[in-house]
């Protein structure tokens, strides 16, 4: 069907957005410190911390950008490289299994060998995976998705570890890990907006998805090894061997606030993943035509609007800690589930629906982290958080054997399991309140 009678909501949704979004971070601008007392040594950035943060940023940008480049494409290169569902699936699964297992030690190993190499080991994998999903052979795509899998796990602790030790070391004050924390996942929001809006755009006119993408991921990547090279420090931990940070991981869960937190941190990462699963399926079903690129930015716009309200009640005015509003947070985004669960059928609400959720995963991204920052102990960090990602890769693999690889037809069973996963994470985040 023509891209113009495909439905996309109303035009003026994503104006709005945008303009929520500057507005919000005006009110942050000019709004007074809404707590009393305020240290003023709080209020202020030095600039020393500014350059710190926007050289962090910077890489992380990159970092996303090559993840993002590579990621958004991909089902459509494996269609044009003649592949059928089932295999397409396969090298999806293989890619999850991949950071279940290698994925994971070689992550958890960054504490020994220091966050600085595995941050560009990260860039690595990443050239490798995007260099070898250029042969459309399945062999050679299976060895680049066993790398990009280990490059995912790279970045989803790698980076993030070393910044806050980073941050530590240099005795910046804790509080401004919160503004560095909101940008990363405003940052995120931006990279994701601009890759579907490039992949929409070559859909509609190139008609086949070329190597150029992956060529532009691989610049990214490569890009980042760079930086990485000349701006970042080497930290590490006190590990004496290369298993020494896993089995200080494990002692660390025996903290029930760092368990509590890592439960509510896998099922809400579970919670996203399978949503990203499901949302087109939701949308298409009964044969409904809709333009999922033009629907994906209002959700990424969505996710920028959560980080800036984040910001505002991490940072300034607000200065809350994540504790204080997180369940509330988490329970809104699972009742936002609650229609998309029992099959409601008007796509504006479904819309709106998944707007909302958006929003909350917005705010809970650098809430989240900010929780990670406070109760993990620096020299375990990336193995506890390696550690984290484990059960949710696992049940990934679960869910894509359930639906059969996407083949068959998807039944809504999973988005209500999204609606209870969002529930469960929300009692097992009363757990960490405490009195402020």
């Amino acid at each position: 069907m023509d891209s113009e009678l495909r439905w996309e909501g109303g035009r003026w949704v994503y104006g709005v957005q945008m303009l929520t979004c500057a507005g919000l971070l005006y009110y942050r601008s000019l709004a007074a410190p809404k707590v009393a007392p305020i240290d003023k040594a709080a209020l202020r950035l030095p600039v020393s911390f500014v350059a710190f943060q926007r050289t962090f940023l910077a890489v992380f940008f990159l970092a996303s950008v090559a993840d993002a480049l590579q990621v958004v494409y991909s089902e459509a290169l494996y269609e044009g490289y003649g592949l059928r569902r089932k295999e397409i699936a396969t090298l999806f699964a293989v890619g999850y299994g991949s950071s279940l297992s290698l994925g994971t030690a070689i992550a958890a190993s960054a504490d020994y060998i220091g966050r600085k190499r595995a941050c560009m080991l990260y860039g690595f994998f990443q050239v490798l995976g995007c260099l070898a999903k250029q042969y459309p052979d399945f062999r050679v795509l299976c060895f680049a998705h066993v790398s990009l899998g280990i490059a995912t796990s790279l970045l989803y602790s790698s980076f993030e570890s070393w910044m806050v030790v980073e941050h530590e070391k240099m005795g910046f004050r804790q509080e401004w890990l919160s503004e560095t924390f909101w940008l990363m996942a405003f940052s995120n929001g931006i990279v994701a907006t601009g890759s579907g809006a490039l992949a929409n755009v070559v859909a509609n006119y190139q008609g086949s998805i070329g190597p150029a993408p992956l060529i532009s991921a691989t610049v990214a990547a490569l890009l980042s090894i760079l930086v990485v090279k000349r701006a970042f420090t080497e930290n590490a931990g006190t590990a004496s061997n290369l298993w020494r940070p896993l089995d200080y991981a494990l002692q660390t869960l025996s903290d029930k606030k760092v368990l509590l937190l890592g439960w509510t941190q896998v099922c809400f990462d579970f919670s996203v993943i399978i949503f990203w699963f499901l949302w087109t399926p939701t949308l298409v079903a009964d044969g409904r035509e809709v333009h999922s690129g033009v629907i994906f930015t209002r959700l990424m716009a969505s996710m920028m609007i959560g980080t800036t309200i984040a910001a505002c009640l991490l940072q300034g005015p607000y200065y809350l800690r994540p504790e204080s509003f997180l369940p509330y947070v988490l329970l809104v985004g699972g009742l936002s589930l609650f229609l998309p669960a029992y099959d409601h059928q008007e796509l504006r609400v479904l819309l709106w629906c998944f707007c909302v959720f958006h929003i909350c995963v917005g705010i809970a991204l650098p809430s989240l982290a900010r929780l990670r920052s406070m109760y993990i102990p620096n020299d375990r960090r990336a193995a506890v958080m390696s550690i984290y990602r484990l059960p949710v890769y696992a049940a990934v693999l679960v869910v894509m054997i359930k639906v059969r690889y996407f083949i068959e037809s998807i039944s809504n069973d999973e988005e209500g399991m999204c609606l209870f996963i969002m529930a469960l994470f929300n009692s097992l985040s009363y757990g960490l309140k405490f009195p402020i």
